[in-house]
């Protein structure tokens, strides 16, 4: 008798042992299923470190300054009922914080021109540095904004003997901006020439609003900004090559007298800090 006891003991033990085992397993399963199917965030999907892991190291770093270093920027003046709106690169020398963007769309004075980044806060001018309607660049001091990276213009600028390989034909490149307000999004292309006065050509894409955008190369160098597509007047019209960007490169930028407005000691009552 004791032993059949002892026996049922034993078989209720082990058959409740498989039971708790068997409902570990189950939740365990139920827990990697409810991962494995949980939709990322909007957050998560929108964030500008959400960058495919199929990119080399070169591509994703370059990819990377394009998309921490993007705004938008709006632009208006006391003749205008709206906003212009374009993308430019966000950059830092000398502890001190700039927008170089494209200048067609820059429109009124410096209380005119403003950045947003998609946290809808805005920003606001400080001074312009440059502004060439003609070449099409304008470099302008901003606040300096929390949320993004700005790319150190001593390290992404080509070097002279560096924009031979810059320029050469399929040179592979990206770009971040807002095309049609939408964005930020990232494109890539590559250099398809360079015009009788130095502008580059690239196969890629862009609509109203990515005037402005940083285009970086391969080597993660800033090599131009975005100004227009090309435009064709054939027998029948005019012909808009939306897969042919144009862009201003940075070597047509008067670095020198840049460098000299930048370089002066704002007076201490325009620091550029809010106060807040």
């Amino acid at each position: 008798m004791l032993k059949k006891l002892l026996k049922f003991a034993k078989l209720t033990l082990q058959m409740t042992l498989a039971v708790l085992i068997g409902l570990g397993i189950s939740h365990g399963i139920y827990v990697s299923v409810t991962e494995s199917i949980r939709m990322p965030t909007m957050a998560e999907m929108s964030d500008l470190d959400n960058v495919s892991g199929d990119l080399s190291s070169k591509e994703s770093h370059a990819v990377d300054l394009s998309r921490q270093s993007i705004v938008q920027v709006l632009t208006t003046s006391e003749k205008r009922s709206g906003f212009a709106k374009m993308s430019g690169t966000y950059a830092v020398y000398d502890d001190r914080f700039y927008v170089i963007t494209a200048a067609h769309g820059v429109h009124g004075e410096c209380e005119y021109f403003f950045v947003a980044t998609d946290d809808d806060n805005i920003y606001d001018c400080i001074k312009y540095i440059l502004v060439d309607q003609h070449i099409d660049y304008a470099i302008v001091e901003i606040e300096q904004i929390p949320n993004r990276q700005p790319v150190e213009l001593t390290n992404v600028i080509p070097s002279n003997r560096e924009w031979l390989q810059e320029t050469s034909a399929l040179n592979e490149v990206f770009y971040t901006g807002y095309p049609n307000g939408l964005g930020p999004l990232t494109f890539r292309g590559s250099v398809a020439g360079v015009s009788e006065v130095g502008y580059i050509y690239l196969h890629s894409y862009a609509w109203p609003g990515s005037s402005g955008s940083g285009v970086f190369s391969y080597d993660g160098n800033l090599i131009g900004i975005i100004i227009a597509l090309n435009v064709g007047f054939t027998g029948a019209g005019y012909d808009v090559l939306e897969d042919l960007v144009i862009v201003t490169p940075l070597f047509m930028i008067d670095w020198d007298t840049a460098y000299e407005i930048m370089e002066e000691q704002p007076p201490e009552n325009d620091t550029g800090d809010t106060g807040e």
